[in-house]
Order: C-alpha cells, then sequence, then structure tokens
C-alpha cells in the first residue's frame, strides 16, 4: 500500500527525481539474525547481550530495519549521485511488507541498520540503533533517526529519549540537529570500556515549534536523498495548525 504525500513540484522536476537507494520498514522475527548480525557487526565486542527475535516479542518494543534496494538487474543499488538530491522535492512514503524468511541470504544482504524503540511511561526510547560500517555516510543513521521520531508520533508519544557513549560527537551531532540535547549522565555505563553515557531528550511533541523543525529536518533529507520508502507516512503526524 503506497502512501503519497507531500512536497511536489511540476512534473519535469519529479521525473528526474533521485530515489534513495535506501529505506525503512517495520521488522519481523523472520529479520532477527540479519538484525543480530549487523549489531555485532557495528558494535563488535561492546554488542548488546540481547535477542532482537526475544525483544519483538516484548509488549511495546518494535524494531525497524534499514534496507538497501537494487536496481532492475538485481545489483546494488547504491548512492552514485547523491548531490543531485537536491533537484528532488517529493516524498514517496510507503508502508512495506516484510521480505519473510523465504529468502534468508538476501534478507540478511539488503539489511544495512536497524532501530529497536521501546515506548513507556509516555515516552519513545531507543534502545538500539546501528548502521553496518560500509554503509555510513549515505544517511542511512539519519533515516533510521527519522522512522524512529516517525514511529514516535504515530504512537502518541510526549518526546524521545536515548543514550549514547560520551565519545561518539558523531552520533551526538546527529542527534543534535534532531532536537535531542544532554539532559543526564550514566557514570560508567558501558560494560565494555566503563565509558559514560549521555542520556538525551527531545522537546515534547506539542512544541509547535520542535514541529516545524521537525518538518524542515525530514523535508530537508527527503529533498537531499530523494523519493525514500518509509514504514509510514512522517508528515501525516506533523500537521501544523493554519
Amino acid at each position: 500500500m503506497a502512501v503519497d504525500t507531500a512536497i511536489q513540484t511540476d512534473d519535469a522536476a519529479y521525473r528526474g527525481a533521485l530515489v534513495n537507494p535506501y529505506g525503512a520498514r517495520y521488522a519481523t522475527v523472520a529479520d532477527a539474525v540479519a538484525i543480530d548480525h549487523v549489531v555485532r557487526e557495528a558494535f563488535g565486542a561492546s554488542a548488546p547481550k540481547t535477542s532482537s527475535a526475544r525483544d519483538m516479542k516484548r509488549r511495546n518494543t518494535t524494531y525497524i530495519v534499514a534496507t538497501r534496494g537494487t536496481n532492475r538487474n538485481g545489483e546494488d543499488a547504491n548512492v552514485g549521485s547523491e548531490g543531485n538530491g537536491g533537484f528532488s522535492r517529493r516524498l514517496r512514503s510507503i508502508l512495506s511488507v516484510s521480505l519473510g524468511s523465504s529468502e534468508p541470504q538476501r534478507v540478511m544482504s539488503n539489511i544495512v541498520g536497524l532501530v529497536g524503540i521501546w515506548t513507556a511511561a509516555d515516552q519513545a526510547h531507543i534502545v538500539v540503533i546501528a548502521t553496518r560500517p560500509n554503509r555510513r555516510g549515505h544517511g542511512v543513521g539519519e533515516l533510521l533517526l527519522i522512522a524512529t521520531m516517525t514511529e514516535a508520533l504515530k504512537v502518541g508519544t510526549a518526546n524521545a529519549t536515548l543514550e549514547v557513549r560520551k565519545s561518539n560527537l558523531v552520533a551526538r551531532s546527529l542527534y543534535r540537529k534532531y532536537g535531542f540535547s544532554d539532559v543526564g549522565v550514566r557514570r560508567q555505563y558501558y560494560h565494555d570500556n566503563r565509558e559514560d553515557a549521555i542520556i538525551m531528550s527531545t522537546p515534547s511533541f506539542s512544541d509547535l515549534g520542535y514541529r516545524r523543525s521537525l518538518r524542515h529536518r525530514f523535508t530537508s533529507y527527503f529533498a537531499a536523498r530523494g523519493q525514500t520508502e518509509l514504514q509510514v507516512d512522517p508528515m501525516q503526524y506533523l500537521a501544523l495548525p493554519e
């Protein structure tokens, strides 16, 4: 089922628009092996000692995976001309269907990132977010964050929270771009090296200024990256008063 929103220009601009080779969809248990593999690949020895298959069965826990598309020849549709993304001002959000378990190798290679979201006490908390090392720098992490914020808005949480390593300046910069700010510290939180975790939180989603900021960030991403598949259309949850 396709949901067609949002940021349309003339037909010529649309015909020349980029298509983002990366998209996001809801994960299923069939994706669990691939998800756990990506987590280990991303974090190495410091990977969380959890099973995504078990986590997905828990109430109020949702996993979303970032996937890499293929072209008509079945080859990797990587980002070859991202610099032309400014020509695209149209977003296509698609409710994607799981790939299922009939093609495990394809599922394994197709999943390039994931985010696990736990909703409780009126908050959406990111429990894990990871991108394959060879896919970093292609907007996958930002796509996962957009998918997270969309899910948080969809289920009606008040805001979003996370923990991040104090030394992970790249991730912290991305989170700040989407409105997260430092609100606390968990001392010696990470088991591998006893590094502190910075607790970050967004403003309330009911704050109109913050909603405008999110709309701007989402629109900028899709304009730069092109038509992008998401688990749901985010703009329907960011309506602003006239």
